[in-house]
């Protein structure tokens, strides 16, 4: 559900201006299945843990077993649970400079109101589905015993701010082109229904605000904070009816991370530095064949990306109806191929009792790369 809110006025009364804002709510109805099957159902999770007293032992080693409940019952339904829900807040100007030239300036401001999520106030036995921060059983729990557990789940937030600047040129004289900049943060402690940090795709009961011990270092510029993207698409048709069209993209990087294993979780659970603030490291480590270049060696960030697409067409009239198309498309024209995604498991879990995690020696290396340049050919028939 999404119900909006908007008005619009034209200052000139022409049609070559206009203000607008608007007010929208995103309301996530209904929750996904996923978490019926494994919130909602009789399933259950032993994990089981089999341990030597030190590394690379004899067979004749002593052998211990530790064995955990991960949700062993239904999740039961906080009585007071209100819905998963997004504001979002916008209001800009747009403006014919001169002919079939537009610009346009607007702000937009997001904020994750209300969130879903499962929790456990005894290491894991036992969830529930609650509102991080704002339940009345949250509330409770944050007593000291005998009324409460003292451990505190705090409020799930993410904060959008946005300014973006456009420039729309409509398709005369044989060109048009839609240009934008957007300057804006993405901060908080959820990202959204997935986690990009660990990979989870188990929307309303990630391990977010599972324990308490997982929550220090969330709070921080989320993995999709881009402060800086440019887009420009344009077309020219020549005088010999040949088109052309090219597709340009900059942004920055996103931030880079330093994830943890969690004791009872396991890899990637924990922040070993406040979120969104590690730096990326040198790698020294290398895979045969693999050339592992990062350009951001030093910063916060993965990378700022360039790419340049471009494309082409002639077509041949037969009819009013029937044409054929004569195309080639150029993807990567410079053959970019800087890293998008980086290693970010700082440490990997040992396994062993008394035995330290063990440090990850590809921490900071390329994970994903821009595709490189290729080129496509194609004949089109329209009828």
């Amino acid at each position: 559900m999404q119900p909006r809110l908007g008005v619009i006025w034209d200052f000139t009364g022409q049609g070559k201006g206009k203000v607008f804002a608007n007010f929208a709510r995103y309301l996530e109805t209904p929750l996904p299945l996923d978490v019926n099957v494994r919130a909602g159902s009789e399933n259950s999770q032993t994990d089981k843990q089999f341990r030597v007293n030190r590394v690379n032992a004899p067979i004749t080693a002593p052998l211990t077993v530790s064995s955990g409940n991960f949700g062993a019952a239904a999740t039961p339904i906080d009585f007071d649970l209100n819905p998963q829900t997004v504001n979002e807040y916008t209001a800009g100007v747009e403006y014919e400079v001169v002919a079939d030239l537009a610009l346009g300036f607007r702000g937009i401001y997001r904020n994750q109101a209300t969130v879903i999520e499962d929790g456990s106030f005894d290491d894991g036995n036992n969830y529930f589905l609650f509102n991080p921060g704002q339940s009345e059983t949250n509330r409770l729990s944050c007593l000291p015993p005998p009324q409460g557990v003292s451990q505190c789940f705090g409020p799930a937030r993410r904060y959008y701010r946005g300014l973006e600047f456009t420039a729309t040129k409509r398709f005369t004289n044989n060109y048009q082109f839609i240009a934008s900049y957007v300057y804006s943060s993405l901060i908080g402690n959820y990202e959204g229904l997935f986690r990009n940090d660990n990979g989870q795709s188990d929307p309303n009961i990630t391990s977010l605000f599972d324990l308490v011990s997982l929550l220090p270092g969330t709070y921080g510029r989320l993995p999709n904070d881009r402060p800086h993207q440019f887009k420009f698409d344009g077309s020219y048709r020549t005088p010999w009816k040949f088109l052309i069209g090219a597709s340009f993209r900059a942004q920055s990087g996103i931030p880079y991370n330093k994830l943890i294993p969690h004791v009872d979780y396991g890899n990637n659970e924990g922040f070993g530095a406040q979120r969104g603030t590690a730096i990326v490291p040198a790698v020294t480590a290398t895979v045969p064949g693999f050339a592992n270049k990062v350009d951001s060696i030093g910063s916060n960030r993965t990378p700022t990306t360039f790419n340049l697409d471009m494309n082409a067409y002639y077509p041949i009239k037969f009819d009013e109806k029937k044409e054929l198309r004569l195309q080639v498309d150029w993807f990567n024209v410079f053959n970019s191929q800087r890293a998008i995604r980086l290693d970010e498991t700082f440490s990997i879990n040992s396994g062993v009792t008394g035995v330290p995690a063990v440090a990850n020696p590809f921490y900071g290396s390329g994970t994903i790369f821009q595709f490189p340049s290729a080129l496509r050919l194609g004949v089109k028939f329209q009828f």
